[in-house]
Order: structure tokens, then sequence, then C-alpha cells
């Protein structure tokens, strides 16, 4: 990195460890990711596919031209979203195993996610299924969908459904849900999505500790939350490394995984470790007294002033960088338009700073509080 804030320290020592550390951090985007959603009415759980992907009627019709696999068994869908990311949508795994090809064995072996959805009033008999889904999956999340069914009836009777529901399967907890209006022949003027979000929320959660959110996230129509997340953890693990011995290693390594993430969000692509530290010196240029103080202060003992001066700092510019990464990618542009870069971190590294001039290291810690401010910042 000739010329950069770090010449004449051990460069190579010190991008060994990043990369190292690095590697800690970043989710393993290799991995797959298979989710069913197994029921009776295909085109109901097509709309909560829709639904959960926060889709809009247009794109709900352009995912089903790419992603839909045509030849395969009768009222069993089969959406490939990408090489790692397969949906299927059946009656049953019985309909799965019936289409014999390599995909649906593949799927079969290991199914991440099982979303098993049910209309109408209890039935019984759908027991067999769910406990069929159950052999396979990692998780599995029913649903009681379409319940505008029960819009003009007494509010007690959806509660009187769902724990019929509930004895009958055999299950704890059941998402009450509707995906209305994806029909692109519908005549509603707004979709009519209740229960999705707090389906959505819990699967992303589960998916979040097998480290494969972010292969979902990937096809969501809405990235800037997961942006915001993947920012907001970023901040939250700068501010704390400033404090550990050889700190600079941990928050550039921080940073890196935090733009793979990013990088990956937006293009689907997986940052190699050293391409995605490859772009800090673009940014740490025009930050070269803050960049070497952190450097050295990292090599430092614990001085107390001097470790919240550091955390303060790897905070603005972190999420300066985040920022810039996040606007660049998410207008289509290129991390190696660097001037482009430059100038955007210029004007994000002035913003975060006045931002964060009267904040204290707490208020970093409170994520909910956190998250309203970089979604603010981002917007």
């Amino acid at each position: 990195m000739s010329g950069s804030a770090f010449d004449g320290l051990d460069e190579n020592s010190f991008f060994d460890r990043v990369k190292a550390k690095f590697s800690e951090k970043v989710p393993d985007l290799s991995q797959t990711l298979n989710i069913a959603i197994i029921g009776k009415v295909s085109s109901v759980k097509s709309s909560l596919i829709n639904a959960l992907l926060k889709l809009s009627r247009r794109q709900a019709l352009e995912i089903a031209k790419v992603g839909a696999i045509s030849g395969v068994t009768k009222g069993l869908t089969i959406l490939k979203l990408d090489e790692k990311v397969c949906l299927i949508d059946s009656p049953g795994l019985d309909d799965v195993r019936a289409e014999n090809s390599d995909v649906t064995q593949n799927f079969l072996k290991h199914i991440d996610v099982g979303v098993f959805v049910v209309t109408g009033s209890s039935d019984a008999s759908q027991k067999k299924n769910l406990d069929d889904l159950r052999k396979h999956c990692d998780s599995i999340f029913v649903v009681l969908n379409k319940i505008d069914e029960w819009d003009d009836l007494d509010p007690t009777v959806i509660d009187e459904v769902i724990n019929q529901w509930k004895n009958d399967l055999k299950v704890d907890k059941i998402y009450p849900t509707c995906a209305k209006g994806y029909d692109p022949k519908s005549r509603l003027p707004k979709m009519d999505i209740r229960g999705v979000y707090q389906l959505r929320k819990d699967i992303e959660e589960f998916l979040q500790k097998k480290g494969k959110d972010l292969l979902l996230a990937r096809h969501m129509a809405e990235k800037t939350p997961y942006a915001v997340g993947i920012i907001v953890a970023a901040l939250v693990a700068v501010a704390a490394e400033a404090f550990l011995p050889g700190s600079a290693a941990f928050i550039t390594a921080t940073q890196a995984a935090a733009i793979g993430s990013l990088y990956y969000l937006y293009t689907g692509q997986i940052l190699s470790p050293t391409a995605a530290i490859a772009v800090l010196p673009t940014f740490l240029s025009q930050t070269v007294g803050l960049s070497l103080f952190l450097f050295v202060e990292s090599f430092l003992p614990p001085t107390g002033i001097i470790d919240v001066a550091a955390a303060s700092v790897a905070v603005v510019i972190t999420l300066a960088m985040l920022a810039t990464v996040n606007s660049i990618l998410s207008k289509g542009a290129k991390l190696e338009q660097k001037e482009l870069l430059q100038s955007k971190f210029k004007t994000y590294h002035k913003q975060a700073k006045t931002l964060f001039k009267d904040l204290a290291l707490t208020d970093i810690n409170d994520l909910q509080s956190l998250t309203g401010i970089v979604t603010k910042f981002l917007s």
C-alpha cells in the first residue's frame, strides 16, 4: 500500500492478520439455502412467497418467469433464485419425490426452512404432511394464510380457528397471515399483507444463526434494511475492537468483511478478502492522519481516553466508508470507480463527524437507536 498511512510499518504481517480475521467475520456465502413452502393451495403459497420477498406485483411476475423450472410434476413449482438458493412450492413432499430430478433429490437431502401453509378450518389429516416435512427440515414455520376470510366475523372466531389448528397439528405457534393482491388481474389498490413481517423476521433470525441470512436477503426487493443491519453490526464491532490490543487489524477486517457482505447483497457475487481489503486505501487516503492514529494507537497499552477517541474515530470512518459503498452498489456503480468513491466518502465523512460529535459510545451499543440513526443517515 505505497503512499498509505501504513508506510514504514510491517504491512505484510498486518494484512496477513487482517485476512485471517476477515475469514472469521465474513459469512460462508458458498453454502446453499433450501426453502420448502408446503400446503394444498398452490396459488395461495405463491402469493405468500411474493410477500415474503417483499415483491411488487410486477416483480412477482418477473421472478416467476426467471426462476420457475418448467416440465415438473403438476402442482409443484421450483424457483431457483440463483445457484445457491432454491424455493419449492408444493402440496406435499410426496409431490417433490415424484419429480425425480437432480434438483428435487438434492433439495430433499437437506431443507433449511419449511413453511407449512394451511387455510380455512382445521383439517387433522394435514398432520401427516407436516410430520413428513419435519423429518427433512431444520426448522418449520406453520402458517394460517388467508385470514381475510374471517374479517367480517367476530374477532374471537379466528382465535378459535388458530387454536384448533394448533391442537390438530400439535404445534405451539401458528403465524396468521394474508398475502392478498398479488394476482396481476387484482383490482385492489393496495396489497393486503398481514402477519408476513413477523414470519419473515423469525425466518431471518433463524437463518442468521446458521450464517445463511444474507443468501436470502440478496433476493429481497427492498435491500436497505439489510444494508443497515450490516452497517450497524460493523459499527458496534469497531467501537468495541478499538479497545483491543492490535485493534487496527480487527477494525480493518470488520470493515472489509462488511464491504464483502454489502457487495454480495447487491451483486450476488463473492468478494475475496484481497479484493475487499484493496478497496480500503481509497478511503484511508482521504483520512491519512486519522488512519495513522488508529494504527499506531492499536499497538499502545490501553490508555482510557485515547482508546475512547480511537473508538469514535473508527465508528465515524466506518460509517462513512460503508455508507459510500452502499450508495455506490445500490445504484449499480462499480467499486473500481475510485474518484466516485472518494467524492462520496468525503461528503459522508463530514456528515458522520457531525452526527457522532455529541453521541457517547453507549449510544453505539443501543442497537434500536443506532439502527434508526443509520437508516436516517442512508436516506
